[in-house]
């Protein structure tokens, strides 16, 4: 394999998540989950230093934006995901609201966007594909973010209404993505959202 930018970028993202999933199962959980703040800007800065258009950087700080008022509009009203507040694990808050919340939406949809270009012909079809993504992340991410304290819900698994606010909101937001034709960097993508998934699945599992 060529170590180039790409690949090492990858290696890096991989390694790191090992890591977190070994110290989490193998010595001190709240520790290691402490360093998710970290994780998500290194995620963030792998995305960006393999990202080469930025023609399109406003729908970058449009989505952090967003992922974080919308976020910042639940924990304070219950609207629209349902009622529950943030732990510790995730950061600094304001108005009740990690600062890494954006982070995490911008991420996301960064990965689901990029793999979902092969959904279908349209913005609509790849939005929804996008959008499904984010469900399928979001579902696997709730069990282990409720049991480690990055948020709890006021009853004891997450609403039903919570996935489809995820699924409208991550549409929506998607629908810019395509509808820009941003150019996304496909490999760091799959290796992002694959990543992602992986880590929670596991971390499920135990």
């Amino acid at each position: 394999m060529k170590w180039n930018k790409i690949n090492i970028s990858i290696a890096v993202l991989i390694i790191f998540h090992m890591v977190g999933i070994g110290g989490v199962l193998l010595a001190n959980p709240i520790e290691f989950l402490r360093l998710t703040p970290l994780n998500l800007l290194l995620t963030l800065v792998i995305i960006l230093i393999n990202h080469q258009q930025w023609k399109f950087v406003w729908v970058f700080v449009v989505t952090y934006l967003v992922g974080f008022f919308v976020e910042v509009l639940g924990v304070n009203t219950g609207f629209p995901f349902g009622e529950y507040e943030y732990g510790s694990v995730l950061g600094p808050k304001v108005f009740e609201t990690p600062l890494m919340i954006g982070v995490n939406w911008l991420i996301l949809l960064y990965a689901s966007n990029a793999i979902s270009r092969h959904f279908g012909l349209t913005a609509i079809t790849k939005a929804l594909g996008a959008a499904a993504l984010m469900v399928v992340l979001d579902y696997a991410i709730e069990p282990v973010a409720i049991k480690y304290d990055f948020w709890t819900w006021a009853q004891a698994d997450p609403p039903f209404e919570n996935y489809m606010a995820w699924f409208v909101i991550a549409f929506l937001l998607s629908l810019v993505w395509q509808w820009t034709k941003i150019e996304l960097n496909k490999k760091i993508a799959i290796a992002v959202y694959s990543v992602e998934l992986g880590f929670f699945a596991l971390l499920n599992l135990f």
